[in-house]
């Protein structure tokens, strides 16, 4: 199957890149902050999806991997602090993101929601409140 992100904009590729790192803070920052534990375990997360996620997205997460960190530092710095209103609006940005799925082949953007939702259940184990006021089938 063809690189995905191939049909996207400079833009959009950045922000589908962004989504894995806007779903943990978004996870992380039921308290309002995120911690030095938090960043670890998604970084983790990041590196472990490029080999255990399904062979349809491991390009995808190696592209997220390479830019993870950096996009987690810039977004932690964009919408701190972490309050309602910049939860408000990672939750706005995540469904502009969802959006773009739209432009991808269908078996690709269905695999990647799966990924992203079981993404946001790994990260929120530390926090359990996040699946109460996120739902992912909103999107």
């Amino acid at each position: 199957m063809e690189n995905q992100l191939t049909k996207l904009s400079t833009y959009e590729k950045k922000l589908l890149l962004q989504a894995p790192v806007l779903i943990s803070i978004l996870a992380s920052s039921t308290d309002q902050k995120v911690d030095r534990k938090e960043k670890k375990e998604a970084i983790e997360l990041s590196h472990l999806r490029t080999f255990t996620s399904k062979p349809i997205l491991q390009n995808f997460y190696k592209e997220v991997e390479l830019v993870f960190t950096i996009n987690l530092e810039e977004l932690l710095l964009k919408y701190e602090p972490l309050n309602e209103v910049a939860q408000g609006l990672i939750k706005l940005e995540l469904k502009n993101i969802y959006n773009l799925l739209q432009k991808l082949d269908n078996s690709f953007a269905e695999e990647l929601k799966i990924s992203l939702e079981s993404y946001g259940k790994h990260v929120s184990n530390v926090h359990l409140k996040f699946l109460d006021f996120f739902d992912f089938s909103n999107f």
